[in-house]
């Protein structure tokens, strides 16, 4: 087991005294920039949380938990995150919120900070899939779990989840069924287990089909409005043979909607719609909107109640995947 790092190690990689290191991290008293920086870089190389009784206090429960969301880009993350509050008001915990808005480097000094200041544990949806760092953090039984998004690399940290694969095998197969051969994928962000997991079952929907999968056909849409429509326009523009969207958030939804009715197309009869989530006006829009949908209620309570579990037994892991469903309306060519 790897040692802990202690002030006295970081006074003997900086080559200055303890005294010295105790003066930086407390600032009691005028020490060079020089040495200063020098102190700083070592802690910062072995992530040092400068608390002396950090080790007795992480011991004692705050009742805090932090939550780290890479952004609130549509009503199921919103929704996802509002029962994640709800479920630790039950339970007596308060919770420190941080949208990191895609930014990995905001991130990692985010639960580094949460660290830090002694939250009894963190449920995080991480920006990409590359999140090593973590494991610095689990070493010493730190609970964290990982919600909708996920690392399958990462040792110790349990997950809540959807069945990102199931969703886009079933809304692609839905379309197919349609008789749709030359379907449009709109995406929020790339390299990421959401992202990933549906394109995976996208591809072996149109392979049960034994149809070819262009790359094409995937396009980026930024999770916003004004993404989504220009989205369309390039699919549009590269495949005018295009017949069906599957998009990947509210959002998205909206614009690529607004973009076929500006080129004045129709849904479904030019262009069928698949959307991911369900925006308050879904069912209002003309035509309402068909959408593949994720229990964000129970994933966000889920969530909170396996942090719980895992705050109680460093031991405890599970990896939780629930199920989609559709909400079948006209945009997708049915009725």
């Amino acid at each position: 087991m790897k040692k802990e790092i202690t002030m006295k190690d970081i006074a003997k990689e900086a080559n200055v005294s303890v005294a010295t290191v105790s003066h930086v991290i407390n600032n009691t008293k005028h020490i060079s920039d020089e040495t200063r920086n020098t102190v700083l870089s070592v802690i910062k190389k072995y992530n040092y949380v400068p608390n002396s009784a950090a080790k007795s206090l992480r011991q004692q429960a705050t009742k805090t938990a932090g939550v780290v969301v890479s952004s609130f880009p549509d009503s199921f993350v919103t929704e996802m995150i509002f029962a994640i509050e709800e479920r630790a008001k039950e339970m007596g915990y308060n919770l420190l919120l941080v949208n990191t808005n895609e930014d990995s480097a905001y991130e990692e000094k985010t639960i580094n900070l949460l660290h830090s200041k002694m939250v009894d544990g963190i449920i995080l949806s991480p920006t990409s899939g590359d999140i090593q760092y973590l494991q610095k953090y689990t070493k010493d039984d730190f609970p964290i779990v990982m919600v909708n998004r996920y690392d399958s690399q990462i040792e110790h940290i349990p997950r809540v989840t959807g069945d990102n694969y199931q969703l886009g095998y079933e809304a692609t197969m839905h379309l197919l069924k349609h008789g749709h051969k030359k379907i449009g994928f709109i995406y929020s962000y790339p390299n990421v287990s959401t992202t990933n997991d549906r394109i995976r079952g996208y591809k072996d929907a149109l392979a049960q089909y034994q149809l070819p999968f262009t790359e094409d056909y995937l396009i980026q849409g930024y999770a916003t409005a004004n993404g989504g429509s220009a989205a369309v326009q390039q699919l549009i523009d590269k495949e005018t043979e295009i017949t069906a969207l599957f998009v990947q958030n509210d959002s998205m939804t909206i614009g690529a909607i607004s973009k076929i009715k500006e080129l004045n197309l129709v849904i479904p009869d030019d262009i069928a719609v698949i959307g991911f989530g369900d925006f308050a006006s879904s069912h209002i829009i003309e035509p309402p909107v068909t959408n593949i949908v994720l229990p964000a209620e129970t994933i966000g309570r889920t969530a909170f109640d396996v942090l719980l579990n895992k705050i109680n037994n460093p031991y405890y892991m599970s990896h939780i995947e629930l199920p989609p469903s559709m909400l079948i309306r006209k945009s997708c060519g049915c009725f």
